[in-house]
């Protein structure tokens, strides 16, 4: 009896060291999962919901656009050639917007871990689902569009010696559609750049064994696979099923195989085919080439001389440019000398063309190395525009309004009278990281001679833009 006891306690502790080890790698997974920020999945459809709500305002703006476009250009056509019925097929865009038509999927790396990742963790998906949906009958209204511009391009052709209003506005069409594409890519490139938490969550997630495996069957990408029984890949690789995608070595064979069958006039005829098919890709390759990759097949015909402008498809906050800038001043007479310190905020217009407004603030530093005194001896209230030339260099123009004495409080400013500064001249810019680029503002003051004390003709300023 008692070594029946013993046998069974030993069992026992053997069953329960198995257990604990069994359990060790699901508490692992446990802990490592309670590293995942609260808020990441409220953040992530919080973001989904906010360029949702973008891509579908931008769309009906976009498509009601082109709409008035196209009427215009054919109430025009109509008026120049009244004896002609003048008309397209039916206009689809009532229908674009009604998603009435099947969407093939658009595949968005950064919104499918973002729709994977809550799938895992148990969160709704609802928000990123129906994102993932505007943006797969975006997809389908481009290619519409591209199709109605060829319409109209065909209807166009048929004319000789058309009047500029009408091609100009065909023009802007094509400008739109352009617009349009890339104001839709501008979207995908926020979902492809993660916040800070989202991140985080990501660095935690792929610590996890089972992550991976999920992610390696649920994910949009891992659907174009067929994964494998057991689900047994590398991490962080998606498994890709022999029978499904062919090698090189199996197509080659097959090819060889099917030439042969058909003889000497089947392998001539498949050559000349190989040869007319590189001259198309050869063809094709030398057009992406001279649009860019950023154009596409969609977008080669351009109107001419059309230079796109990228801050055009960004949101308000991105176009904002923040700066700040110093310049000095020797002391004169009674005068000391001064360091002008000014904040500015601008606002890109386009690529070449930034205006924006700015304070500034002169601090008195004493009239010489034996006597530094620090004191408030100016502010200013500033105006400015500047314009790409040439690389890097820009002709840049200001006007400003500065209070230039000594003051002991703001309030003092009220009642103060404002001296004006009209400034004009070049200035470089330099990148000093992705976020941070340097400049060096040379400026002459026109009003230099009105300044009380006379103020600097030629002033050179020192700063920052971020």
């Amino acid at each position: 009896m008692r070594c029946l006891l013993t046998l069974l306690t030993l069992l026992c502790c053997c069953l329960s060291s198995a257990f604990s080890r069994a359990q060790l790698p699901q508490d692992t997974t446990l802990q490592r999962l309670q590293k995942v920020p609260a808020a990441y999945a409220a953040k992530v459809q919080a973001k989904a919901a906010a360029i949702d709500a973008s891509v579908t305002q931008k769309t009906n703006e976009y498509v009601q656009k082109l709409s008035n476009l196209e009427a215009r250009i054919l109430s025009k056509l109509q008026k120049l050639y009244p004896s002609r019925s003048i008309a397209l097929p039916p206009s689809p865009y009532t229908s674009w917007l009604s998603g009435g038509a099947a969407a093939p999927t658009s595949y968005v790396p950064g919104l499918d871990t973002m729709k994977t990742s809550l799938s895992f963790l148990q969160q709704p998906t609802t928000q990123v689902t129906q994102l993932q949906g505007n943006l797969d009958q975006s997809a389908l209204i481009n290619q519409y569009i591209q199709e109605r511009r060829q319409q109209l391009s065909a209807l166009l052709a048929q004319y000789t010696n058309l009047p500029p209003s009408i091609t100009n506005t065909f023009d802007q069409y094509k400008e739109t559609a352009y617009y349009y594409k890339a104001q839709i890519q501008s979207y995908k490139d926020m979902l492809n750049d993660p916040s800070k938490i989202e991140t985080t969550a990501l660095t935690v997630l792929n610590k996890v064994p089972a992550w991976q495996q999920f992610l390696s069957r649920n994910s949009i990408l891992a659907s174009l696979f067929a994964a494998p029984p057991g689900g047994g890949t590398a991490p962080g690789a998606l498994p890709v099923n022999p029978g499904v995608l062919q090698t090189r070595t199996q197509v080659q064979s097959l090819i060889t195989q099917q030439i042969s069958a058909g003889g000497p006039a089947a392998q001539q005829a498949v050559q000349q085919q190989m040869q007319a098919a590189q001259a198309q890709l050869t063809s094709l390759q030398n057009q992406i080439t001279k649009y860019g990759s950023s154009g596409g097949g969609a977008d080669m015909d351009l109107p001419s001389g059309f230079q796109p402008n990228t801050q055009k498809t960004k949101t308000f906050l991105k176009r904002i440019e923040y700066g700040v800038n110093v310049q000095f001043a020797r002391a004169a007479y009674s005068f000391p000398a001064t360091a002008n310190v000014g904040v500015t905020l601008g606002y890109k217009i386009n690529d070449k063309s930034t205006i924006g407004t700015g304070l500034a603030y002169t601090a008195g530093m004493g009239t010489g190395w034996d006597h530094i005194q620090f004191s408030n001896q100016g502010i200013g209230l500033r105006s400015y525009m500047d314009w790409r030339i040439k690389k890097s260099y820009y002709v840049m123009g200001g006007y400003e309004e500065n209070y230039m004495t000594q003051f002991s409080s703001i309030a003092v400013l009220r009642s103060v009278a404002w001296q004006r500064s009209a400034l004009i001249g070049l200035e470089r810019k330099y990148n000093i990281s992705s976020k941070l680029q340097g400049n060096i503002q040379l400026l002459f003051d026109a009003l230099y001679r009105q300044e009380i004390p006379q103020g600097q003709m030629i002033k050179i300023r020192v700063g920052y833009n971020f």
